[in-house]
């Protein structure tokens, strides 16, 4: 199962607002509609998609195998493709040689150039397979808190811009102070967090 493996690191967030939340058959729409879809054969670039929680071709979505008691479980895929710069630059040097010995010349023109490296280029993104990786999505909908199994900034960022494109919400992340903030007004004790300060230790020398 591709989510909960690996290191278990999450960031998490709310559900701003008090708008009603989706029914499960709503959820699982709109996870078919935002799914991967992957990337074209001579594409550069990222794309991101939903897929299924058991694995990177998972491309099920059904009461079954999403929902989880309270939670809602799946995952975000994210592939990239992008042929490295050195790579490019020395695969077009032997199209740019190839083609000057061929024709007899000495020099190409700087738009001749352009165009063999786009073609090189062209034919790099066809040959490099896209890194492909997926990210676990736990979403407590009674709750309205979604747990992202990854703390990278730009992984962060396009579950985000995809969830709210999904769901038509809005994502607030919750950060320590945030979450401390939320649990004393809970439980009625906002002064005493506001008067709390940091704890100093200090090591004991023997």
């Amino acid at each position: 199962m591709l989510v909960g493996k690996g290191s278990l690191t999450f960031r998490t967030y709310t559900i701003a607002g008090k708008k009603p939340l989706p029914k499960l058959e709503t959820v699982l729409e709109k996870l078919e509609q935002f799914a991967f879809t992957g990337l074209g054969e001579s594409e550069e670039g990222s794309m991101a998609g939903w897929i299924g929680p058991q694995h990177l071709f998972d491309g099920r979505f059904n009461l079954d195998t999403v929902f989880r008691g309270p939670y809602a479980v799946f995952a975000l895929r994210i592939d990239t493709r992008k042929v490295p710069g050195p790579v490019l630059n020395a695969h077009t040097a032997v199209a740019v040689d190839a083609e000057m010995e061929a024709e007899g010349l000495e020099r190409l023109s700087a738009s001749r150039r352009r165009e063999i490296k786009q073609q090189v280029k062209h034919d790099l993104l066809e040959s490099y397979p896209p890194a492909q990786k997926g990210y676990g999505v736990f979403w407590n909908l009674k709750a309205r808190k979604i747990h992202l199994q990854s703390t990278s900034k730009t992984v962060n960022e396009a579950f985000r811009t995809l969830f709210e494109r999904s769901f038509d919400c809005e994502l607030v992340p919750q950060m320590p102070g945030l979450t401390a903030a939320s649990y004393a007004r809970e439980h009625d004790t906002l002064d005493a967090l506001q008067d709390a300060r940091p704890l100093e230790i200090n090591a004991t020398k023997h």
